[in-house]
């Protein structure tokens, strides 16, 4: 009888350890949606980054949105109020749940969690007339020249303020952008790589700049999730899982050169506008 007993005790204490081992693997955090979708919040007209639109993604990011939507069979929602500022602070507060896009230290984005490691790097490159780059040995010989930075590129803090120590003008539109710098009326430029290339194989000016070799500063661009978002868990952990991965990570920055490989392929010959004959001399 009491080695029917202590069978039965056991048994039972196997069923219970078994129980609790169970209950503290982890399978994964709750997915946890509120409606029907996710909303993300997106650069303003950031391509190749971001969509080239006032408020769609596309761009490097369009394949995570892909396989987000893939996983949990619901289509994102793009959240844009307002400007850009307005939209990432209204949107941590419970407006949107992710960020595509977003810099480390940077007052902007102190209410998202960022994701860890960066996704690509987002550096500020020089730009200037060929025949003029190597007049720059350091980059103190700029700052008694005449530069500019477009009013839509995205900078994080630290670059903010180095910017603040040269003297330049803030230009809205990247034809006016590039036609200042072109003319000589400014001396160069300080633009975020991918951004800038785009750009300037859109408006078909490629081949008459020159960007240097080697960025001025580097900005990591990470991947950010609103700690207010219902899905912080979900997204938190899927995303960090997915940024471990070195061959996501180098093909976000495939995407990204396939972007601009596809951009010079539509504007092969280009003319750029500002250029072109006057109508009422042909």
């Amino acid at each position: 009888m009491k080695k029917v007993i202590a069978i039965i005790v056991l048994v039972i204490s196997v069923f219970i350890f078994s129980q609790r081992a169970v209950s503290q693997i982890q399978i994964g955090p709750t997915l946890n949606f509120k409606g029907t979708g996710y909303s993300v919040v997106p650069f303003y007209n950031y391509f190749p980054l971001s969509g080239d639109n006032y408020c769609k993604q596309g761009g490097i990011f369009e394949d995570i949105l892909k396989e987000i939507t893939l996983q949990i069979t619901f289509q994102p929602y793009f959240y844009c109020s307002g400007n850009y500022e307005e939209t990432l602070r209204t949107g941590a507060k419970g407006s949107a749940d992710l960020a595509l896009g977003i810099y480390s230290d940077t007052s902007l984005y102190e209410d998202w969690k960022i994701i860890y490691p960066a996704a690509i790097d987002n550096p500020v490159h020089l730009v200037m007339a060929p025949e003029r780059i190597s007049e720059v040995k350091t980059i103190d010989d700029l700052k008694k020249l005449k530069g500019a930075i477009h009013a839509n590129d995205h900078f994080n803090d630290f670059v903010a303020e180095q910017l603040q120590n040269f003297n330049l003008e803030k230009i809205d539109n990247s034809e006016e952008l590039y036609r200042k710098l072109i003319t000589g009326e400014i001396d160069y430029i300080f633009i975020t790589y991918w951004y800038g290339k785009a750009e300037a194989l859109k408006l078909g000016v490629n081949n008459m700049i020159s960007f240097s070799k080697k960025s001025i500063w580097n900005m990591p661009l990470f991947l950010g999730v609103s700690k207010m978002s219902v899905a912080r868990k979900y997204f938190s952990h899927t995303l960090t899982e997915w940024m471990k991965n070195d061959e996501t990570r180098e093909k976000i920055k495939q995407r990204a050169i396939e972007l601009l490989q596809q951009t010079a392929e539509e504007n092969r010959g280009k003319v750029p506008l500002t250029y072109q004959p006057n109508k009422s001399d042909m």
